[in-house]
């Protein structure tokens, strides 16, 4: 276990009449526990009765893909269970307020899920995963579920690089701040993540008051700097905490006991020195793409319907295998974020490797 600072007061306590505190795991999509795509009711669990036996009062929720409600990804996960074992209710993340303000010179407006607006404060609980268009996924990129998950597609639309994405969700988080971290990281994601990835034990929390630390500490244990992480280290400039391994004072267990591991990273856009200008023109050569392997799928559809663009950049005829319009694809990855069967992967530009971009690999010595 690594820690950071410790339990703010203000989380436990207070007026009566307050709003309740919010956990916030990861329910990205309907899938059951033993998956490893969602945050793990016992770690839930372990949270929720901690907060409870200091006195707070407690709700749930997330947004998921804009293709599943909040009720079946708590369902299917194994949260709404626990959850109701324990007297806590969901929140709504199926209505929203816009919420705006200026950020670094920016004036920035996003769609707020209610639960969010009327928590007292928020604990996080993100999962570590490696993810195909951030690379990995934890504390802040979990933050992008306060966003109701209907107008995530529009966000994927306006932000369609890496770089924007990443200041888009450094934005998120100066909006909407969490005052504790927990970071599952009991079983790690790798490879195909966030949701089809292979699992690896690694029997590890990692919490703090400050979500930037929690992921540079995440990057580190994955073999990654975390300053190439294009929303860690907007998050970072933005000054919502430290990234810097001198920054960070790790307490409980030895870092270097979990650095160890060859973790499998995805694919990796150089796109933080294409132009936007160029983007359009050099993606087909430069970035990654996902690609269907047809003895997987099963046809389902749930890739066309979470595609963003309209028109939409799969097409599929009824009872056949989806089929890509790369001209128009934005590169979202969206599509194999939402697959259940595993049958998409990003695959590597034919010239990505020019300007940096990486195949999915191992990284670090070999180790337990």
């Amino acid at each position: 276990m690594l820690g950071g600072q410790a339990l703010p007061s203000s989380l436990v306590g207070g007026p009566s009449n307050s709003g309740a505190i919010l956990l916030k795991p990861n329910m990205l999509r309907p899938a059951p526990p033993e998956k490893g795509v969602t945050t793990h009711p016992a770690v839930f669990s372990a949270v929720a009765r901690f907060l409870q036996g200091a006195g707070a009062r407690l709700c749930f929720g997330d947004s998921p893909n804009g293709i599943f409600s909040p009720l079946a990804a708590a369902r299917q996960s194994g949260l709404l269970a626990e959850a109701q074992s324990l007297g806590i209710p969901l929140a709504d993340f199926e209505t929203a307020r816009d919420v705006s303000r200026t950020i670094g010179g920016r004036f920035r407006r996003f769609p707020i899920a209610r639960g969010i607006l009327e928590a007292r404060a928020i604990v996080n609980l993100p999962r570590l995963k490696t993810h195909g268009l951030t690379t990995m996924t934890g504390a802040l990129k979990n933050m992008f579920g306060a966003v109701v998950g209907s107008s995530k597609a529009a966000l994927h639309i306006t932000h369609s690089d890496g770089e924007s994405f990443g200041r888009m969700i450094a934005d998120v988080n100066c909006l909407v701040r969490s005052r504790l971290v927990v970071m599952d990281a009991i079983t790690v994601m790798e490879g195909n993540g966030p949701v089809s990835g292979r699992l690896v034990d690694l029997g590890l929390l990692v919490f703090s008051t400050d979500p930037v630390a929690v992921d540079a500490v995440a990057c580190r244990i994955l073999g990654l700097d975390p300053l190439s992480i294009p929303f860690i280290r907007a998050a970072w400039e933005s000054g919502l905490g430290a990234a810097r391994e001198e920054e960070i004072e790790v307490r409980g267990a030895e870092l270097a006991r979990f650095t160890g591991r060859r973790f499998a990273i995805p694919s990796r856009n150089p796109t933080r020195i294409i132009p936007p200008l160029l983007w359009r023109v050099a993606k087909d050569l430069l970035v990654a793409r996902p690609t269907i392997d047809p003895a997987a799928c099963v046809a389902c559809g749930e890739c066309v319907a979470s595609c963003p663009t309209s028109p939409k950049s799969l097409a599929q005829e009824r009872g056949k295998v989806p089929s890509y319009a790369y001209s128009s694809c934005i590169r979202c990855y969206c599509c194999q974020e939402t697959c259940p069967h595993g049958a998409i992967s990003v695959r590597p530009a034919p010239l990505a490797w020019l300007l940096g971009g990486r195949t999915e690999r191992k990284r670090g010595s070999s180790g337990a």
